[in-house]
């Protein structure tokens, strides 16, 4: 989702607990990461996509990218949270000359949490779906007070975003580039941040259902679940929900077909976690290796040190990746 056009970039995922970057290059056909690292976050600095104190952010930043020699301005930097609004939509087909954005946006404003008007938005019709007497559109908005926020903290960091991008969208990319999956086959990205769950189902790599949740539980909840276990809860929930719109269009697949999950971020190595979700969830699960089909040479900064923190850069992967959209 590019709200501020395209142009050479690195990607930058600034997350409640750490700041990760990964700056990747083509060399003869082979994508290389010329630069990736990760450091911590000021504590309280920044909570639930929100900062609170934007000085800290982006003098971390800015320290952080002086460390890694990451020059340049232009950055490639996700959302999610409340303030995004991302669905798929199925729409009838009309007749050849029918404006789809103009539907589109008549329906995105009847399900959205907020009002578009205060958003930007950005949709992509897709080409995967099975049922060809519907178009099939994937949309994403976010509210123009995030995306201002974000863009005055990385002005005081020296940089400008160029890509503004989902979480689950990120997701998507770093899995479609390092495994190749088969169009038809059914995934969950399980991507666990220090206060945020992201979750998306994937057709190939296609989204067909996100969702960005909080790990913590609500205020005055009666919840007496751990961590892990309120992972596990939080996941049936979204898969109830792929089984609701199974049920609504008999050509979409439903939580049944989903043949593994994918785990990324901070939190994949959490306690319990595994035994959860075998106990629970009873599907296959495995750790994404974002840089599975990337090289690390002799002369990438910080390439086998970051290695140990693989599981957290899946988001700062798929941002870099933004530079070659023609993969």
């Amino acid at each position: 989702m590019a709200f501020f056009g395209k142009s050479p970039l690195f990607g930058l995922d600034i997350g409640s607990s750490a700041i990760k970057a990964v700056r990747l290059r083509k060399k003869q056909g082979t994508i290389h990461a010329e630069r990736a690292g990760i450091t911590a976050m000021p504590a309280g600095a920044l909570s639930g996509g929100q900062f609170l104190d934007p000085p800290a952010v982006a003098n971390a930043i800015r320290k952080f990218c002086r460390r890694q020699r990451l020059g340049g301005r232009q950055v490639a930097v996700a959302v999610g949270g409340e303030d995004l609004f991302l669905t798929r939509l199925k729409l009838p087909r009309g007749a050849d000359n029918d404006d789809v954005g103009a539907r589109v946006l008549s329906e995105a404003i009847s399900m959205a949490p907020f009002p578009l008007h205060q958003a930007n938005l950005d949709f992509h019709t897709l080409n995967d779906s099975a049922d060809t007497g519907m178009i099939d559109a994937l949309v994403v908005a976010v509210k123009r007070a995030r995306v201002e926020s974000l863009r005055e903290v990385l002005h005081r960091a020296g940089k400008t975003p160029i890509v503004v991008d989902s979480t689950a969208c990120c997701l998507a990319n770093a899995f479609q580039f390092n495994y190749d999956p088969e169009p038809g086959e059914i995934s969950a990205l399980l991507h666990l941040g220090a206060d945020m769950m992201t979750i998306c189902i994937v057709r190939g790599s296609t989204p067909l259902l996100s969702r960005d949740l909080p790990l913590a539980p609500p205020l005055y909840s009666d919840e007496n679940w751990n961590l892990s276990e309120r992972v596990a809860v939080q996941l049936e929930r979204v898969f109830e929900m792929l089984d609701e719109i199974a049920d609504e269009h008999p050509l979409e697949p439903g939580s049944s077909k989903i043949s593994r999950i994918w785990l990324s971020g901070g939190g994949t190595r959490l306690r319990g976690l595994e035994e959860v979700l075998r106990d629970r969830i009873r599907l296959p699960f495995e750790e994404m290796n974002p840089f599975r089909n990337i090289q690390f040479d002799s002369a990438s900064e910080g390439g086998q040190a970051v290695l140990g923190y693989g599981h957290c850069m899946a988001v700062a992967v798929g941002l870099a990746l933004r530079n070659f959209d023609e993969l």
